[in-house]
C-alpha cells in the first residue's frame, strides 16, 4: 500500500530525491567558492600586516578584485568592517 504521507506539496520519497539532489548542489557550491576564493588570492595576495600588495600600486586591491568579478560574472560585496570586497559565489 503506497504511503500517503505528504513534506509539502510532494511525497516523502520525492522530497528525499530532491533533498539529495540539493546535498549535491551545495556541496558544489562550497567547492566553487574555495576555488574563487583561491583565484582571488592569486590575483590579489593578502599583503603583510600593514604592508602594501603588488596591486595596490596603481589601482588598488578593490579595482583589481571588482575587474575579477566581472571576468567571472560574479558580483563581489563589500562586507562591513573588511577592507577587501567578498567575490561571491552564492549569487551564480
Amino acid at each position: 500500500m503506497p504511503s500517503s504521507e505528504m513534506v509539502g506539496s510532494v511525497s516523502v520519497e520525492q522530497c528525499e530525491r530532491i533533498v539529495a539532489r540539493l546535498r549535491g548542489a551545495v556541496a558544489e557550491l562550497s567547492r566553487s567558492q574555495f576555488i574563487i576564493g583561491d583565484g582571488a588570492l592569486e590575483v590579489c595576495p593578502m599583503p603583510d600586516r600593514g604592508g602594501r600588495s603588488v596591486g595596490d600600486d596603481l589601482f588598488g586591491v578593490a579595482v583589481w578584485l571588482h575587474r575579477l568579478s566581472e571576468d567571472i560574472s560574479v558580483p563581489t560585496v563589500h562586507r562591513s568592517g573588511r577592507r577587501r570586497p567578498a567575490v561571491v559565489a552564492n549569487r551564480l
